[in-house]
């Protein structure tokens, strides 16, 4: 019985473990010449779905239009540990201010990132990003 248990709450207690760390996930920082409201929108269709797996992670959102900040993110069933999450600031009228963070794991990669990076810019939901990058050096 007791083993039942713990291969029960093992994979709970294990996701809290795999969650965005400002320090060590992948992280993507960018402008876009698109409005604060706009982004935000942007933001939440993404995530809804490229990051949610259908529902199956809760897609969250905050909305501050008085300071122009808001905040995108998907969590656990618990809904405690944020599994990707994107930043927005307004920074004028047409133009918004972009960061983004990923656990790196599943669905929430570093490939997710430029997805997210080219919806923000383009405007269409996509899971995979289609626009050629530099190869890092």
């Amino acid at each position: 019985m007791k083993r039942h248990w713990l291969a029960l709450i093992a994979p709970i207690l294990l996701t809290g473990c795999l969650g965005v760390n400002s320090t060590s996930s992948p992280k993507d920082s960018f402008t876009v010449p698109v409005s604060f409201q706009e982004v935000f929108d942007r933001a939440k269709a993404q995530a809804k779905e490229c990051w949610s797996a259908g529902g199956e992670f809760p897609v969250k959102s905050s909305l501050d239009q008085a300071s122009g900040t808001a905040r995108v993110w998907v969590t656990g069933i618990l809904g405690s540990t944020p599994y990707a999450q994107v930043d927005i600031r307004a920074l004028g009228d047409r133009s918004t201010e972009v960061v983004a963070m990923v656990s790196g794991i599943n669905m929430w990669s570093r490939a997710s990132l430029a997805a997210l990076h080219e919806v923000m810019e383009f405007g269409v939901p996509t899971c995979s990003s289609y626009m050629p990058r530099a190869t890092p050096r």
